[in-house]
């Protein structure tokens, strides 16, 4: 038996939120609307994009602002972009992106049924916190679900280390073995808050497990794994 859960921590994109899917939508959108290519190579190529600048936003190597026109710049192959016409280039991706935004259909029936056995609700997102909450409001989730949101600027140290998820647990009130943490990355998200202490279910939405190298199986050990949220208020009392 596990110790009983009193807090259920979220992760927020890919976990509460499609952004894949919106991001998706939104940049080959974009790129139609500009005459240019729009299909699964510009769509990769966006996503390795993605991943080379917001992880020096997340090393604290660039602005939020400045991530953002290096990736207007690399994806427009205009590297002499001006900071406004790189504002306005990203604009026209982020724009059909946000529009695109929805939650995920198990949102808020999991939402309801942890609200009915009154756990305490929080999110715990790497991204600076009015960001994230302009997702939640286009995604109808109301924010007064969560007793804490706290997103990069309110935390001490990004995710994965281990003050991210203690900051949470404390903001609310409970020991880490109280809380539960769900996310969708396998080691940013679930493999992290169970070596903090806290029990942990990594959302494999999209069955990544079987591609996984070893080392993460390893890092998995002790983690729940379920495809999507609707298991989780039964997971409670298990």
């Amino acid at each position: 038996m596990h110790t009983p859960i009193r807090a259920v921590l979220f992760d927020l994109d890919r976990t509460l939120v499609d952004l894949e899917g919106a991001t998706r939508h939104g940049i080959l959108a974009h790129l139609d609307a500009l005459g240019l290519p729009a299909g699964d190579d510009e769509y990769l190529r966006w996503k390795e994009y993605e991943d080379v600048y917001i992880g020096r936003y997340m090393a604290a190597e660039l602005g939020f602002q400045e991530q953002r026109r290096c990736r207007a710049r690399a994806m427009s192959r205009m590297a002499d972009l001006s900071d406004a016409d790189a504002d306005i280039w990203f604009n026209g991706f982020y724009s059909r992106m946000t529009a695109a935004l929805k939650a995920f259909a198990d949102v808020e029936p999991t939402l309801d049924a942890l609200a009915e056995v009154g756990v305490t609700l929080g999110i715990v997102t790497n991204m600076i916190s009015a960001y994230q909450l302009e997702k939640l409001h286009q995604c109808h989730i109301d924010p007064g679900r969560f007793a804490c949101f706290l997103g990069l600027e309110e935390l001490p140290a990004a995710k994965p280390h281990p003050d991210a998820f203690l900051t949470a647990c404390s903001t609310i009130g409970v020991e880490p073995h109280e809380a539960l943490y769900v996310g969708d990355e396998p080691i940013t998200d679930a493999a992290a808050a169970r070596e903090a202490g806290l029990r942990s279910i990594w959302l494999d939405r999209t069955e990544r497990l079987a591609t996984l190298p070893e080392d993460v199986h390893v890092r998995l050990d002790g983690v729940e794994i379920c495809s999507d949220l609707m298991s989780i208020p039964a997971r409670l009392s298990a």
